[in-house]
């Protein structure tokens, strides 16, 4: 490495630390000011606490280290700029894209750290202050490994429709469960089952106390349902393992299970603008950091006086203001169905990083 690169290295990393330090520190502050009246209400152990913000620090490190990246940038560039450091590389031969390589090279890597904590670390601690707010903070009996999801639908091949009250992972019991099969063409119901308890046991579920309905074309029930103490019901085909992703909220999920989500919805004949829009972000959301550094080169750059510095540091906060702005406004738009899933998450992306590049060569002046 040369030593102007270790030099401009050593220079950026000091404030992204500090900044990052801070802003995770706020964050943290922020959640125990929102939320201290109920720790104390439900007396948590102070352990227990410490526990939920370690987990926390995960989510907050990932939400603030673009803009950890982007202040570092601003503050390494507006002093340079101030000391006339910029203007002696330039008078010694350098171009701006070699200046900023190893600059750009920290907002790369600080992408890579972003998508390995949204992917390999999130998850976990995502369900770690869910099961501490499941049990300390709203008192709920069922936490980590007999943690219990309510509610849960699912819809498996377009022809059968699950409903359960209740579902156990650990156990992999259902209860109060109503299952429809449904037409091919139609969707009508021609078949109903409520049962007040089911157990997967590897390869087949069995269902207790159950009510099975025969219905006609037009979906009414024909005579009386048929009565069984105990059933087994080999043509269901759902796993507890679809359940749990079913009843999964996507950020406690990896990049991979978000995508076997979507392709099981996309089997089971279910719109996905969504979850597909939300699997695209996955992947642009990490360079965040890095496109809001590439905004603020060219504009921080140029020799200039300690007016027109400042007036390009505001200008700088517009443009970074005005790419979040574009990139909600095209991830709703993708949401809607309105346009491409690549296209909404990686839009702002594409086409901030293009018009900065545009402009970097006015900054060798």
């Amino acid at each position: 490495m040369k030593v102007l690169d270790r030099y401009l290295t050593r220079e950026l990393l000091m404030p992204v630390l500090c900044c990052a330090f801070t802003l995770v520190l706020l964050v943290l502050v922020a959640d125990l000011f929102d939320n201290i009246d109920d720790f104390l209400t439900n007396k948590v152990p102070v352990p227990i606490m410490l526990k939920y913000y370690l987990a926390m620090m995960p989510h907050a490190l990932s939400q603030i280290l673009a803009w950890a990246t982007w202040l570092g940038t601003v503050f390494l560039l507006v002093s340079f700029g101030l000391n006339n450091e910029t203007m002696a590389m330039k008078a010694a031969g350098l171009k701006v894209s070699s200046i900023m390589r190893p600059v750009l090279f920290i907002g790369f890597l600080a992408g890579i750290l972003v998508f390995v904590i949204n992917d390999r670390v999130l998850p976990s601690a995502f369900r770690t202050l869910t099961d501490i707010r499941d049990q300390y903070v709203e008192r709920k009996m069922e936490s980590g490994e007999n943690k219990a999801y309510e509610n849960v639908a699912y819809l498996s091949g377009g022809t059968r429709l699950y409903y359960f009250r209740k579902f156990i992972p650990s156990t992999s019991v259902v209860k109060d469960a109503v299952i429809l099969w449904l037409d091919d063409e139609k969707g009508r119901s021609r078949q109903k089952m409520v049962a007040e308890r089911g157990k997967w046991d590897g390869g087949k579920w069995t269902f207790e106390n159950v009510l099975d309905y025969q219905m006609d074309s037009q979906g009414r029930i024909m005579g009386e349902p048929k009565t069984y103490a105990v059933k087994d019901y080999m043509d269901l085909e759902v796993h507890p393992r679809d359940l749990v992703l079913a009843a999964t909220d996507s950020t406690s999920m990896s990049y991979r299970e978000l995508k076997a989500t979507v392709k099981k919805l996309i089997e089971n004949g279910v719109s996905v603008d969504s979850e597909k829009v939300e699997l695209q972000h996955r992947l642009a959301a990490p360079w965040e950091g890095l496109v809001m550094m590439l905004i603020a080169i060219p504009l921080l750059t140029p020799t200039r006086n300690r007016k027109a510095i400042a007036g390009s540091v505001l200008l700088c906060v517009a443009l970074v203001f005005v790419y979040h702005v574009t990139s909600a406004v095209c991830l709703a738009l993708g949401k809607a169905g309105k346009i491409f899933p690549f296209l909404s998450a990686w839009a702002a992306n594409i086409l901030f990083s293009i018009g900065a590049l545009l402009t970097l060569d006015k900054a060798n002046h």
